[in-house]
């Protein structure tokens, strides 16, 4: 948990601190102090908060006006006695966005919701379900390459290839699906990228929407349906252009390790849909099930 003390005289700057700390992470909790009552008792409200936001406009921090007048807001950590402005950090709306991203505790990981629909020691198929949260990610993709261990579908050599392409397809569907972000935002090298995904994370529509993932995992192979709530995109014309270097945009090259490092790739006609499969090692990893397994493969269990 992290307490926020949120010093201002406006209720509408209040407001809108509050509502940008309680999107980051229900975990926080914000706490609002008028600028007289902060002068008279300061020392002994820091003591129950972990971190200070303040209207920049206020004349407590005495900042220059060239600073106050630009910038969003003053935060700084409780970690020190001194209240003199050179402890106050001004910042941009979208350093805030970022700032509260660092410091606000991890959503708890039953966030994410998986349904377990059928299993067997042969096969698994499960639904996930996944909220507008990018730092989840990480944790989605350890969680869904598992699978590639646990029914050993193929060589670590594969795994790891097929890791990329996965990560791929994740990114596609949280940013440039449900957070609708231009590829070419990274390529200007600022980092306007990463901060209007830090702001359309909080804000609607897009702090809305999900991602869904339904896994069908065997002895077999994998198959491993994406689907977010974006717009989708033109599937047949970004595919068109993998063919050609000279038109190859920088959404491109995702497309491109996706479909070099998956063994099939299927889109849904939107485009917000993908289906990655993967078919396990062996000469019969095409067959379906109840097929005869190839000579030596001892760990293949074949289903009647």
């Amino acid at each position: 948990m992290a307490t926020f003390c949120v010093i201002s005289n406006r209720a509408s700057f209040f407001h809108e601190i509050h509502e940008l700390c309680s999107r980051t992470s229900t975990a926080n909790v914000v706490e609002h102090v008028s600028c007289e009552m902060w002068s008279h008792l300061g020392d002994r409200i820091q003591q129950s908060s972990d971190f200070m936001i303040a209207d920049p406009s206020s004349a407590f921090l005495k900042l220059p006006e060239q600073i106050s007048g630009k910038a969003f807001a003053a935060m700084r950590t409780v970690c020190q006695n001194s209240d003199s402005a050179k402890d106050w950090q001004s910042v941009s709306r979208n350093e805030l966005i970022l700032w509260l991203r660092e410091v606000s505790p991890m959503e708890d990981q039953a966030s994410i919701t998986e349904e377990v629909l059928m299993q067997s020691q042969h096969l698994r198929l499960a639904q996930l379900n996944v909220p507008m949260c990018c730092r989840l990610i990480a944790k989605l993709r350890e969680r869904l390459m598992r699978g590639l261990t646990d029914y050993h579908v193929v060589s670590e050599t594969r795994q790891n290839h097929f890791c990329m392409a996965l990560e791929e397809a994740l990114n596609n569907a949280f940013y440039h699906g449900n957070l609708e972000l231009s590829s070419d935002l990274k390529e200007d090298g600022s980092s306007r990228f990463v901060e209007l995904a830090a702001e359309r994370e909080l804000l609607s529509p897009w702090c809305q929407r999900k991602v869904q993932i339904t896994e069908l995992i065997s002895e077999f192979g994998l198959w491993l349906t994406i689907h977010d709530d974006g717009k989708g995109f033109d599937v047949a014309g970004a595919l068109e252009r993998l063919n050609d270097p000279e038109l190859m945009l920088a959404s491109g090259r995702g497309l491109m390790m996706m479909r070099a490092f998956a063994d099939e790739m299927f889109y849904n006609v939107a485009g917000n849909e993908v289906t990655l499969v993967l078919y396990a090692d062996g000469q019969d990893r095409e067959l379906p099930l109840g097929t005869s397994s190839s000579s030596g493969t001892e760990r293949r269990h074949i289903v009647a």
